[in-house]
């Protein structure tokens, strides 16, 4: 496994992921692609064996419904199914009477 730090924005386990998030902790695999493609750059030598077992690796999760992430309570608009039905009317105002011309 190794901390890459991404130079542009790349996919990573299946998400895309940029450089202001810092740096990640791939598998060897993911590090060689990301540097092949000129997308990241090793820095492992900078980070001890220790915080190389300690840190989570991004990887890609399984396709189990027990893993799924819970919905965000605030999500964002595009993640929101399109509302349906006609608006309510009841709240309009109603249409008021001209008054009379006083002529």
């Amino acid at each position: 496994m190794k901390f890459v730090s991404l130079l542009t924005a790349a996919h990573v386990a299946g998400q895309l992921r940029h450089p202001h998030e810092g740096v990640l902790h791939v598998e060897d695999d993911a590090a060689a692609r990301l540097i092949a493609d000129n997308a990241a750059v090793d820095v492992t030598e900078d980070f001890t064996a220790k915080a190389n077992k300690t840190v989570p690796v991004d990887k890609i999760e399984s396709g189990d419904a027990a893993s799924e992430a819970a919905p965000p309570e605030n999500p964002h608009q595009s993640e929101i199914a399109p509302q349906t039905g006609a608006p309510a009317v009841e709240d309009a105002p109603k249409p008021r009477r001209r008054a009379a011309s006083q002529e």
